[in-house]
């Protein structure tokens, strides 16, 4: 299921965060945003009403969670209520907390120097 949805999610996200004002990224968009429209309905579907995708938490949560948080610059999870609860209830997790920490460390411990930028 996470090699249909992350793509789109990807796409819309290249298209909103790297090419915002350009021609083609706003004629684009919206057949884009169409096509996650599509998979998050797929995605709530196939979730309904169970806290986990395959009744117990598994590592495609932890996958798809972290794909959905892509789109956390939009209200489209939110447009389904047991996906935005989903995301909540993984992102509540504290493994999931503590790798995003980790993770974001690493980010920031390795962030890019500009040139010629005095210490």
């Amino acid at each position: 299921m996470l090699n249909s949805v992350e793509p789109a999610l990807i796409n819309l996200l290249l298209i909103d965060l790297f090419f915002v004002g350009q021609e083609w990224a706003k004629l684009r968009r919206p057949g884009a945003e169409d096509f996650v429209r599509l998979k998050l309905k797929r995605v709530a579907d196939w979730l309904g009403d169970k806290e986990w995708l395959e009744g117990r938490f598994t590592i495609g949560d932890l996958i798809m969670i972290t794909t959905l948080r892509f789109l956390r610059h939009t209200e489209l999870v939110a447009e389904h209520p047991n996906l935005a609860a989903y995301v909540k209830r993984g992102e509540a997790r504290p493994a999931f907390q503590r790798a995003l920490t980790d993770q974001m460390a690493v980010y920031a411990a390795n962030q890019p120097q500009m040139e010629g930028a005095d210490a």
